[in-house]
């Protein structure tokens, strides 16, 4: 263990745990294994492989949902004091938008399959993510105590998380309510982009334990490129724009690696993989759309690269979980 977990681990020693301080940041990692599912969809067609890993995948991040959900509700119905705090704090309030979008990106990976089984997630997370997205919005705007250092690529989870709405949508909702939640993600994203920006151009830094969120800038135009590519059906100059978009963000962040480099594990380390998984979906859909090989082979390479650190957090989380370090009062 290095000086700096140690340091870390010293800082929750002591500190009260149990059930009733059960993360709801942990939906981020939902999110993780569900667009992993989806891209493993995406390329596994491309490489003529059977089914096996998504099927895996999506049996996993099946369990895991139903198993986080559980927990919710149970903390919801026997500590809802502590479910109240968590959607008080400035940054954990965003996490609940993970909880719904999780049932939106496994109507995604289930629209294949069973698509019977996606239009009823996808009608479990649509509604109850527009339902967050208001509450949010609302706590914002009637609140008196938040900063602009409080701000973190984490408030995009709600807001923008309606681009995710439309991917399986298409399917399972008449069309002008999918450019409903196209529409709202996309112009949101917009407005939290130069909120942040101007947040992190001329404010202090973000806290070490939130510096994995920047990677959260790469989903929304990724998402929405994937999303505007389902509702069109054709790329467009507009898609294009969102696709080059998120590749700058990934290049951006690349540039930005000594910043995450050797960071202690937290469970924002989560949001790693879903924006990565996103980019991955949408260059197979460039690829689809191009016919250009380079596009193939580099949603190759971002596969490769995801399933390493899905791997990776997933036995990190364990060794957590292990730790007892898990379910742990926060400040």
């Amino acid at each position: 263990m290095s000086a700096t977990e140690t340091a870390a681990l010293s800082k929750v020693t002591g500190r009260p745990r149990g059930i009733r301080y059960f993360p709801v940041s942990l939906f981020a990692s939902i999110m993780g294994f569900s667009g992993t599912t989806i891209a493993a969809m995406q390329i596994e067609p491309l490489l003529s492989f059977p089914p096996y890993l998504s099927r895996t995948l999506l049996a996993l991040t099946t369990i895991f949902l139903v198993g986080q959900v559980f927990l919710l509700l149970y903390r919801l119905g026997v500590y809802p004091d502590e479910v109240r705090r968590d959607f008080d704090h400035p940054v954990r309030m965003n996490f609940f938008g993970a909880v719904s979008i999780s049932f939106m990106l496994l109507a995604v990976a289930y629209g294949g399959p069973w698509p019977q089984v996606a239009e009823i997630l996808w009608w479990i997370g649509a509604p109850l993510h527009m339902l967050i997205t208001l509450a949010v919005i609302r706590k914002v705007i009637v609140q008196t105590h938040f900063e602009i250092n409080h701000y973190n690529p984490a408030w995009f989870i709600p807001v923008v998380g309606n681009l995710v709405a439309p991917i399986a949508g298409v399917n399972c909702a008449p069309i002008e309510v999918n450019w409903f939640y196209f529409g709202t993600g996309m112009v949101m994203s917009v407005v939290y982009t130069t909120i942040f920006f101007y947040r992190i151009f001329f404010h202090r830094p973000l806290p070490v334990k939130l510096l994995p969120t920047f990677f959260i800038l790469m989903a929304p135009p990724a998402v929405g490129f994937v999303s505007y590519f389902k509702l069109t059906g054709q790329l467009d100059p507009f898609g294009r724009t969102l696709y080059g978009f998120a590749f700058f963000i990934g290049l951006t962040l690349i540039v930005l690696l000594p910043l995450f480099y050797r960071l202690p594990f937290f469970l924002s380390w989560w949001a790693y993989l879903f924006p990565s998984a996103a980019i991955t979906i949408a260059t197979v859909a460039m690829y689809h759309g191009t016919g250009w090989a380079v596009y193939q082979y580099l949603a190759y390479s971002q596969m490769a690269v995801l399933l390493v650190l899905l791997v990776d957090f997933t036995l990190r989380t364990l060794r957590t979980v292990l730790r007892r370090e898990l379910c742990v009062k926060e400040d």
